[in-house]
């Protein structure tokens, strides 16, 4: 009797071990350990203007030992335990967001090899979100603030060399990234930083304060290590990013996800996103359109200790999303095909959930 209750256990076990791998929205198989980096600095670039002084929503973080000048760029790892090089993916949050924001995707993540850096850009975090209690205005000054728009991306390979370094040194990191297989994801001013990164040019039309010549493309700020990038939220053409001539530089594969409740920062409809994608060059480029997700759907900091605004459409977004990331991932770092053959409207259509009950999936 005891003979066969455990072959029925060790037959559930392995249904149960095949059926999380079949489902690409489901946590993988390895173990996840997190480790923080709150005080690394750039010390190239200034440090950010000291926070305001005025009345908060939110308490400030504690504090923590921050020794040297620069600017600010803590980092938070997730990554599977052990000691073999996984693939770098580096995850950029959106206006008022901080390290935790993406913690569930990053977690998922890592949890089918991948080692995930889920950076804080100080200049449009959460605490500059809640500085004098004037959320709106804010986010607006973040979205247009020359400095934090150009330097984003700057922050992005910041990350990339010094994870190179922590790579090569002995210490936690050593010998456990891949840094020949590097991809970035982001949502809403993060969507804007990846794009960036993988090659689009930002609009200076918008920038306070003007950046010379104060119309026209901005500069080169791509990453040429980073082979491909994932925009949630991603942007159409006009305020306060893009042109209609900033997408044709984009040079490495990319997936953009939004909805059609997914409304852009100008006043926008949804739409603008979806044809925005339009104006991408042709590659191997995918755009996964879902029936009324939300903004704030793209993102889950679930398991973390810093909760992000709640969503009633989060859980039937992000099976999919989770779904569609990790298949693009696979497909373009570890050589995976069988994600691009998966990643269509039928592939999808077994995630979709609740109020998600439709999906596009555009090529170019």
């Amino acid at each position: 009797m005891m003979r066969r209750l455990a072959s029925i256990i060790a037959i559930l076990s392995f249904l149960s071990a095949e059926l999380r791998a079949a489902d690409a929205s489901m946590c993988g198989p390895l173990a996840v350990e997190t480790i923080e980096f709150a005080t690394l600095r750039d010390a190239s670039r200034p440090s950010a203007a000291e926070a305001s002084e005025r009345p908060r929503l939110l308490p400030r973080r504690a504090a923590k030992t921050d020794i040297g000048s620069g600017r600010l760029v803590p980092v938070k790892v997730h990554l599977p335990a052990g000691a073999s090089a996984m693939p770098l993916i580096i995850f950029s949050h959106g206006a008022g967001g901080d390290w935790d924001t993406h913690f569930a995707q990053a977690q998922h993540l890592a949890s089918h090899g991948y080692v995930v850096m889920c950076l804080e850009h100080v200049g449009s975090n959460r605490e500059r979100l809640t500085q004098g209690i004037r959320l709106m205005q804010n986010i607006d000054a973040m979205i247009h603030d020359a400095d934090e728009v150009l330097t984003r991306p700057k922050d992005i390979s910041f990350v990339i060399d010094w994870a190179t370094k922590q790579n090569e040194a002995e210490g936690r990191l050593q010998g456990r990234i891949d840094l020949s297989r590097i991809g970035i994801i982001g949502h809403s001013f993060g969507a804007y930083t990846a794009m960036v990164t993988c090659g689009m040019r930002p609009a200076l039309d918008w920038l306070r304060p003007t950046v010379a010549p104060g119309k026209g493309l901005g500069p080169d700020l791509s990453d040429r290590r980073v082979r491909c990038g994932v925009s949630l939220s991603p942007q159409g053409v006009g305020e306060p990013f893009f042109l209609g001539e900033s997408f044709a530089s984009l040079r490495v594969p990319m997936l953009g996800i939004s909805g059609t409740q997914d409304r852009q920062q100008n006043g926008s409809p949804a739409e603008n996103r979806r044809e925005g994608f339009a104006l991408w060059p042709k590659g191997d480029h995918r755009f996964v359109w879902l029936a009324n997700a939300k903004h704030l759907d793209f993102t889950d900091s679930s398991g973390s200790s810093r909760k992000a605004q709640t969503s009633s459409s989060r859980e039937d977004v992000q099976p999919i999303t989770r779904a569609a990331i990790l298949l693009f991932l696979d497909a373009h770092l570890k050589s995976d095909r069988s994600g691009v053959s998966t990643l269509t409207e039928d592939g999808l259509k077994p995630y979709l959930k609740g109020v998600v009950d439709k999906v596009e999936v555009l090529a170019r």
